[in-house]
């Protein structure tokens, strides 16, 4: 049985993820494909835009056989822990043969040329990112001045200036640490770029859609599937507006002590201090953001912390679920039917907890319970601050 995993966020999932999710089940062979998806909250530091039962629903009408959620502490968090949740998640299934990814450049050999000089990180490469960093760079910017001042060759640093280029080299290490039976399979992405906020026919970034349907612009039907758009554009009840969240997050950091900021994932520095005064004189969230970013803690940087804040997901956490043999699931936001037998063999040969149901858990190690339990709590957090009834979590997996 051949199997492609994909790891996505769906948001929104639009014409874009449609061919990146043919194209692998095409290229790969596969018989069945499995997607790991962020939750309710996203890389970028923000409420998806919309639940993520809904977009695991998406993801089965797009094509997909079985939808699992990303745990939280690596959805919510820069690309290399992204990528290492990601592939770890599937590799716990024991069945994903393949790993497609989306990139601007498929060339797997210039991606593993970039991951080998980054997971060996040559003395006088770690001496470059330091000088750099200490110039109050972030340490993506850092990492690519370093490079270039170290040496690469301007086509790799080309392909690394890229975001999807960048997630892939992650995806890369992590496949090396955590599944070195999967294979890596690039796909060269297509239409406008990660960031652009065009829409050109129909293929348009996540970006640029996002902002079209806040500003209601019906060019963006073309660009999705009627059974995401429709509901987008014309069901208020449907998106989640990110201002819902200003007076929760910011009453969330307001609680914490300066010790308990210190203990926030990517807070360093004497950073708790700042945020600390920041949010005591910001009256909104945006006000908060404008307050506390700077070249080295960038905005999505920011806002992942805030997020944090509000989920209680503290720097302990994370190293226990990152270090943690123990510390994957595989809890299945919703599948096909046609998918039983795939389910079958996952509860044979998986090396992560299988959650289904409630009664899954019981069984399950303490960090997993923990990690599920802010898991529950971000649905728990978007049904208090909007008026959309949003399934809850262990009620049952969406099922096509």
């Amino acid at each position: 049985m051949r199997v492609v995993g994909i790891i996505a966020e769906y948001n929104p999932l639009h014409n874009g993820h449609i061919y990146h999710l043919e194209r692998a089940k095409s290229l790969s062979g596969a018989d069945y494909c499995i997607v790991v998806m962020s939750g309710n909250f996203v890389q970028r530091g923000e409420a998806a835009c919309t639940d993520k039962f809904s977009r695991a629903a998406w993801a089965l009408r797009a094509g997909a056989d079985l939808v699992l959620e990303l745990p939280s502490v690596y959805a919510i968090a820069p690309a290399e822990r992204f990528a290492a949740g990601g592939v770890r998640t599937l590799n716990g299934t024991g069945v994903v043969t393949d790993l497609a990814f989306g990139c601007e450049a498929p060339d797997l050999q210039t991606l593993y040329q970039i991951s080998d000089i980054i997971t060996t990180e040559p003395p006088a490469l770690q001496e470059a990112i330091k000088k750099h960093l200490s110039l109050g760079k972030s340490y993506p910017r850092a990492r690519f001045d370093a490079l270039s001042e170290y040496g690469v060759p301007k086509n790799m640093l080309s392909a690394i200036a890229q975001p999807n280029n960048i997630l892939a080299v992650e995806y890369l290490n992590a496949i090396r640490q955590y599944a070195e039976g999967i294979e890596p399979l690039p796909i060269e992405r297509v239409g406008t770029g990660y960031h652009s906020e065009e829409i050109v026919g129909e293929f348009a970034s996540a970006t640029a859609i996002r902002k079209a349907i806040v500003e209601g612009r019906h060019e963006i039907l073309a660009t999705m599937p009627n059974f995401v758009g429709g509901p987008l554009l014309y069901d208020e009840q449907f998106i989640i507006p990110q201002e819902a969240l200003s007076d929760v997050i910011l009453y969330a950091i307001r609680r914490m002590s300066v010790s308990e900021l210190a203990a926030l994932p990517d807070v360093a520095e004497g950073f708790e201090n700042v945020l600390y005064r920041s949010v005591r004189q910001a009256r909104t969230l945006s006000e908060f953001y404008e307050l506390i970013k700077t070249k080295r803690y960038t905005l999505a940087r920011c806002k992942r912390i805030a997020v944090c804040a509000l989920l209680n997901i503290k720097n302990e956490q994370v190293r226990k679920m990152v270090q943690s043999r123990e510390g994957s699931y595989l809890k299945v936001l919703g599948f096909q039917k046609s998918a039983r037998p795939l389910l079958s063999e996952i509860a044979k040969r998986k090396t992560a907890p299988l959650i289904l149901r409630n009664s899954d858990l019981e069984d399950c190690p303490a960090i997993v319970r923990q990690n599920v339990e802010t898991d529950l709590f971000s649905t728990d957090i978007l049904s208090y601050v909007t008026t959309q009834e949003i399934k809850r979590d262990l009620s049952g997996a969406v099922i096509i």
